[in-house]
């Protein structure tokens, strides 16, 4: 049975990934600063801040197993632009982003916790790749992934770990229609190929690839869940 651990397991996005990784009979363990939102569905580590006491709790969990795949579905977001920048929000963001992921895998490695050919996947925003209006902060820090993901192809290649990023788009999810009104969420369709905005299977579609055996060799890339829109313009 393999194991997979996703941070940020109490968002959509995460939920959305443990729930398909419990169905096709992986052993999942959840970790985010809430307590476990599925229950009895899966198991769950708290994440309280300190690096040694997260990885000393899997191990208890885990006992001797280690973790074949580990996807980051954790962040932050925030509307910012040059105006209003506030540099303690924009470092959150970069704490919360960025550093995280750098922490918390220096952690699992430290601590031995990661299987041998480990797939690890990240999730980031077709934002890293285009500007958007208010959302300065939030591009910065998503752009600064690609440095990541990359830089840590080199680092982990040697030992056979893959390691990629999904960028989703505008998500059909009730948040999404929450925030966007009716005309926003038409403009945002017609300027989609597919007319129609990704959901949350497409990106856990693509998860569930790149942590998979099938996935031999796939590695440093940014894959974008948003069914055609970054590279497309419908004038």
């Amino acid at each position: 049975m393999r194991l997979a651990l996703v941070f940020g397991g109490s968002g959509s996005i995460g939920q959305s990934i443990c729930e398909n990784f419990t169905e096709q009979g992986s052993r999942v363990v959840g970790a985010g600063r809430t307590n476990n939102p599925h229950n009895e569905i899966i198991e769950w580590v708290t994440w309280t801040g300190d690096d040694k006491q997260f990885c000393q709790n899997l191990k208890d969990l885990l006992i001797e197993s280690k973790i074949d795949s580990v996807i980051w579905a954790q962040g932050m977001n925030c509307n910012d632009d040059i105006d209003d920048f506030d540099i303690t929000k924009h470092l959150q963001m970069y704490e919360a982003n960025v550093v995280f992921i750098l922490r918390t895998l220096h952690a699992l490695r430290k601590a031995n916790l990661l299987a041998k050919n480990a797939r690890l996947c990240i999730i980031s925003s077709i934002w890293q790749n285009i500007a958007r209006q208010t959302k300065l902060s939030y591009c910065i820090t998503k752009s600064a992934l690609q440095g990541l993901v990359q830089s840590l192809t080199i680092d982990l290649g040697k030992e056979g770990i893959l390691i990629n990023a999904v960028l989703p788009g505008a998500l059909d999810t009730p948040m999404t229609r929450l925030n966007l009104n009716h005309d926003q969420i038409e403009k945002l369709e017609s300027l989609t190929p597919l007319q129609t905005l990704p959901n949350l299977s497409d990106v856990v579609g693509l998860v569930d690839f790149l942590c998979s055996q099938s996935n031999t060799g796939i590695t440093g890339q940014f894959i974008a869940a948003d069914r055609g829109f970054s590279y497309a313009r419908i004038l």
